[in-house]
């Protein structure tokens, strides 16, 4: 276990069980952290604390091999050297250089936000849904950042082996959150609001973590305006998985209606982007006034917190 976790940021992890705090196990050998109302021991791999439930090890531990091997096929993953150290700003493998260059805009949004509303105080940040870190890496050249996945294989949260990481890698979920409360400045979801049914429960995770001043923030997730939308994006996602030979993956995508972010007691929702450019806006409104199918928006929302 790295001197960083036992010490700087084990004040920070708790049990996403009983949501008590954690100590390290095994004294001088340090084989995992323990929770002492729990009496569970919670391994460390590659120096990535693993604070899932651990009677759903063994199903997340399918999903991440599926979802690998369905993005390697897609081309999001790769084996080539140099890969995702070149993230986002190049792609490698000439795959999805579009994509990533709205993860690039994005990126540069988030970064000027954090600035022109932070200044320059060291923020300790949430990033949620880290897949491989390549966020992480980056937040962490100027932030305290802790980059957690459910993922903790060669393509998600171990792509950067433990010398490579400026930041804590965890594995965890977002709507069991394994963080102490009032924790942490910002919370980013991006790109992986989707990959969790319990929307309103990764809200309230989010604002428990989070201290009074500090924002929520979501980014490059597919956003729908209505059940019907939903509904449609689902049977295609179905449609999908099927064709790609991963049916099963189906049932781990959800879409995100927007009045998620209407109607909130815990965060004032403010939209800084409606969709990935003017033109796309526009035109999925009109078509929606004709009552054709309008297809996702990707915006960038900032939930600030109400405590």
């Amino acid at each position: 276990m790295t001197d960083t976790l036992s010490g700087k940021w084990l004040s920070y992890l708790q049990c996403p069980l009983c949501s008590q705090p954690l100590e390290q196990a095994g004294g001088e050998k340090d084989t995992g952290l323990y929770c002492s109302t729990c009496a569970h021991t919670y391994p460390v791999v590659s120096d990535i604390p693993c604070l899932i439930d651990p009677k759903t090890v063994d199903v997340q531990t399918i999903f991440c091999k599926q979802y690998d091997a369905l993005r390697k096929k897609e081309g999001w993953v790769s084996d080539q050297p140099g890969y995702y150290e070149a993230l986002p700003y190049q792609d490698l493998t000439g795959h999805h250089t579009q994509e990533w260059a709205v993860r690039v805009r994005s990126l540069d949004w988030l970064l000027k936000w954090l600035t022109d509303t932070f200044g320059e105080n060291r923020l300790s940040i949430l990033d949620a849904g880290a897949g491989v870190g390549w966020l992480s890496q980056i937040l962490a050249n100027s932030y305290d950042v802790i980059a957690m996945d459910v993922n903790i294989g060669s393509h998600g949260l171990n792509a950067f082996q433990p010398l490579q990481r400026p930041y804590l890698a965890i594995q965890g979920l977002m709507d069991r959150i394994p963080l102490a409360d009032d924790a942490l400045d910002v919370v980013v979801a991006n790109a992986s609001l989707q990959y969790t049914a319990a929307h309103h429960h990764v809200l309230q995770e989010a604002h428990r973590i989070l201290r009074p001043h500090g924002c929520f923030v979501v980014m490059d997730s597919p956003v729908y305006p209505n059940k019907h939308s939903v509904d449609q994006a689902h049977q295609r996602t179905r449609a999908y998985y099927d064709k790609m030979g991963w049916p099963d993956l189906a049932a781990r995508y959800f879409g995100i209606m927007s009045d998620l972010f209407s109607h909130d007691e815990q965060f004032t929702f403010h939209y800084y982007r409606r969709d990935l450019s003017t033109r796309d806006h526009l035109v999925k409104k009109v078509r929606s006034w004709l009552g054709k199918s309008t297809g996702a928006r990707f915006p960038i929302i900032v939930g600030r917190v109400i405590k």
